[in-house]
């Protein structure tokens, strides 16, 4: 038995001695194909089946080492189906696989004009199209943050949308000038991240064996309320204090000068809000996946995020409604404290 065998037998024991506990086992069929040019660049064909099960045991590992989660994942390609092809790789893409939950793409030139970003496509594609950006050169798919870049995709085939997606840069925040860097997460920043976000795990393990899609999933995942209370300085509640709701697009990272609600806090310094005061749309599921809220009184303001990697914990919590709440302080704009995306790549 070759070497590579040997350790796709010790992997696949692995898997079975953690399912065999209290952990059930999600499997998922893959279909792999290459382009021929990344092939010849790599060293021919059995080099790249090498590379392959490699990836596949970091995305099995990235999945289970902490077990995080409430099952065990195993991705497991079909070396029988497995392909190599010529033409344009995102042809390949929109490629039906019957016969396999996934179907992974890659390409390590994207050499032809008519090429675009990789990524996952979702619905009723299921893929992921691996690729690198530039067609100067050969950049191996199987370097060490185009694996990592492999492992965030798979999380998106488990349910989870960006968490980068929800960010805002503080030039691009015409109300607070504040930034909003999201959580820790492979979902996040995924290069050199092996750590799942709450949020993330909540997706995933709500997900569990099930093909799904992820808009319908996080359209789905709203608290009935969100309550947001002000208090002063001195931890009293502030009425009449007018509140007002800045959407921020996906991806856009930047918040709208216009609000898509404003409320008036009560007599306890509270209002209450839809939890699905995000909008719908088709494409995302809900039309914003963060709000930056602005609570003014008397010339004062406090400022506070709903991004929804925090606000739909509270479902999972099985809670009725997420609480935010505000401060308002007597020297300036409270200013919502965030994970610094920056900081943390450099550790």
């Amino acid at each position: 038995m070759s070497v590579v065998r040997v350790l796709c037998a010790a992997a696949a024991a692995v898997l079975c001695a953690l399912s065999a506990g209290a952990q059930p086992l999600c499997r998922f069929t893959v279909k792999v194909g290459i382009d021929r040019h990344s092939v010849d660049s790599l060293g021919g064909e059995e080099r790249v089946r090498e590379h392959i099960r490699s990836m596949f045991r970091e995305v099995d590992r990235a999945f289970n080492y902490r077990r995080d989660f409430r099952a065990v994942y195993h991705f497991d390609v079909d070396w029988d189906a497995f392909y190599i092809y010529d033409g344009v790789s995102l042809d390949e893409v929109f490629k039906p696989h019957p016969d396999h939950d996934y179907l992974v793409v890659m390409d390590g030139y994207k050499s032809d004009s008519r090429e675009v970003g990789g990524g996952w496509y979702g619905g009723d594609i299921q893929a992921v199209y691996h690729s690198r950006t530039h067609n100067d050169r050969f950049n191996s798919p199987f370097e060490k943050n185009a694996v990592d870049g492999i492992i965030h995709e798979f999380g998106h085939s488990r349910g989870m949308p960006d968490i980068y997606a929800m960010q805002v840069d503080a030039a691009k925040n015409p109300v607070s000038g504040t930034a909003c860097h999201g959580v820790r997460c492979i979902m996040n920043y995924p290069y050199g991240e092996r750590h799942w976000s709450r949020y993330a795990v909540n997706m995933i393990d709500l997900a569990a064996d099930k093909r799904i899609e992820i808009d319908s999933l996080v359209a789905a995942m709203c608290p009935r309320h969100i309550r947001i209370t002000l208090r002063d300085a001195e931890g009293k509640p502030v009425r009449n204090a007018r509140i007002r709701l800045y959407p921020v697009g996906w991806y856009s990272y930047a918040v709208s000068p216009e609000p898509v609600a404003e409320r008036s806090t009560g007599r306890r310094g509270r209002c209450v809000l839809p939890g699905d005061i995000y909008g719908r749309c088709e494409e995302f599921g809900l039309r914003y996946p963060n709000l930056l809220v602005e609570a003014e009184s008397d010339g004062r303001k406090a400022y506070g995020w709903l991004p929804l990697y925090e606000v739909q914990n509270a479902r999972f919590d099985g809670l009725d409604s997420y609480d935010l709440d505000l401060r308002l302080r007597d020297d300036g704009p409270s200013v919502p404290s965030a994970f610094d995306i920056e900081r943390h790549s450099k550790h």
